[in-house]
């Protein structure tokens, strides 16, 4: 047969009843270990008397006059014999000692009515641990000091108004005050009323409010999306704009740069004609000498190889060609070229044995005359400053034998002069033959992309 265990109605922990332990026997004296003791439920609540005592069982042969007024505590509850029969069901055993007792079992259903019969008296579930019945013994201690305390408020408050000597209300008074009290709560229900209808309208704009608050914030996401896509763009914009600009000015640095090259020429810049007291210069060097500055032969070698470079150049520039004779540019050594050989154009070479020398001069002026006929032949308008007439330049021979310094440092200065004449002509026909070929150009484009569409 199952074991019958109480167990604590509160934390639910096993319970060894110390009660049973004189019901079953000696054998059964000591508990189970980890189960916990319940007061003795016959000794703490009849005061001290046996389970079989607590409990006055008539027969029916017995006298209803038994329990007299002598009766103890011991005899405080009656059962009849209907109802003490559940109590008895099994046959009585005897102890060691000639005791009779009952069976464990029928001990247990004994327990268990006495529990259910304390849980009905004291609304509180029972069996309980002494834990839980100290826990449940404070509760009830401190309802009891709140009870004692809430008595006391009302004594004091009735002997407040004893007093006070308050006399009762007519009843005209009474139903005054009572329609003033009625009145007043009228009002207040009024107030109320109105106060809910506020209520529910604030409950309203607060919901409205929710809702537009709800629009506000998703207005206000999709501006920030709005506006950082903007932002996005504008960058964009301002790196494009800039890369433009910047385009634009090296375009404008780059216009002013090409304007400037345009303005300016190679030929100026290599050979510089000007002059220098008697002296005519092409690129700073000195051409001819007199008694007063005798120019070392170097400095004149080196202008002659700059002068026959100069018209050279720019005669293959223009298109020129020169029927007799052929100028060949070696620097400070020139030379010119014809038939028969080549004469050299550099000295040192003295006034009397120098016919090489003045025929490579002469040999020049007729070169430098060629040029300036063919000029003629392409510009009616162009016109030398000095006339060259074979080795004469307005009228001063350029050659060295048996002349006088100053006159041929004056007629080397004179073709100096003309050369520069024909170079300022030679330039103005490259720009103007640039400018030509770049109107053909654009007019060439033009129709191709006439023809495309």
């Amino acid at each position: 047969m199952e074991k019958q265990i109480f167990r604590c109605q509160s934390c639910r922990v096993k319970l060894n009843i110390g009660g049973l332990d004189s019901l079953a026997g000696p054998d059964n004296s000591h508990g189970s270990s980890g189960h916990k003791q319940v007061p003795n439920i016959a000794s703490s609540s009849f005061g001290g008397s046996k389970v079989d005592d607590s409990f006055i069982v008539l027969d029916h042969n017995k006298s209803k006059g038994a329990s007299g007024s002598n009766r103890n505590l011991d005899e405080s509850f009656v059962m009849l014999a209907g109802s003490a029969s559940s109590l008895r069901q099994a046959p009585a055993h005897a102890s060691a000692n000639g005791i009779p007792l009952q069976p464990l079992d029928s001990k247990f259903a004994q327990m268990a009515k006495v529990f259910e019969i304390a849980c009905g008296a004291t609304k509180v579930d029972q069996p309980m641990c002494h834990d839980c019945a100290h826990r449940v013994q404070d509760e009830v201690e401190v309802s009891i000091k709140e009870a004692q305390q809430e008595c006391a408020a009302y004594e004091a408050a009735i002997k407040r108004l004893a007093e006070e000597d308050l006399q009762p209300l007519t009843d005209q008074e009474y139903v005054e005050e009572m329609k003033q009290a009625q009145e007043a709560e009228a009002a207040e229900k009024a107030r109320a009323d109105r106060l809910e209808a506020e209520l529910a309208h604030a409950e309203r704009e607060l919901s409205e409010l929710g809702a537009s608050s709800s629009e506000l914030d998703s207005l206000e996401e999709r501006y920030w999306h709005d506006f950082n896509d903007f932002q996005l763009q504008l960058r964009a914009h301002v790196d494009e704009r800039d890369v433009l600009l910047n385009k634009a000015s090296d375009m404008q640095n780059s216009a002013a740069h090409l304007k400037r090259l345009q303005q300016t020429n190679v030929y100026h810049d290599v050979f510089r004609i000007w002059h220098e007291g008697p002296f005519g210069t092409i690129g700073g060097f000195r051409l001819g000498r007199t008694n007063e500055a005798p120019v070392e032969w170097d400095e004149i070698n080196a202008a002659w190889g700059q002068t026959v470079l100069l018209l050279k150049t720019i005669a293959q520039e223009c298109g020129c060609t020169f029927s007799s004779y052929r100028l060949i540019p070696m620097g400070s050594y020139p030379q010119i070229a014809d038939k028969r050989g080549t004469h050299d154009l550099y000295g040192p070479v003295s006034r009397v044995m120098c016919a090489s020398y003045d025929r490579a001069m002469v040999m020049f002026l007729t070169c430098m005359k060629e040029f300036a006929d063919w000029i003629v032949s392409q510009d009616n308008s162009f016109e030398m400053a000095y006339a060259i007439d074979q080795d004469k330049v307005a009228n001063m021979t350029i050659r060295l034998q048996f002349n006088s310094d100053s006159k041929w440092t004056k007629a080397l200065k004179y073709m100096l002069t003309n050369l520069k004449y024909c170079l300022k002509w030679a330039i103005t026909h490259q720009k103007l033959e640039r400018n030509a070929s770049a109107a053909r150009t654009s007019h060439n484009q033009v129709n191709a992309s006439s023809v495309r569409q």
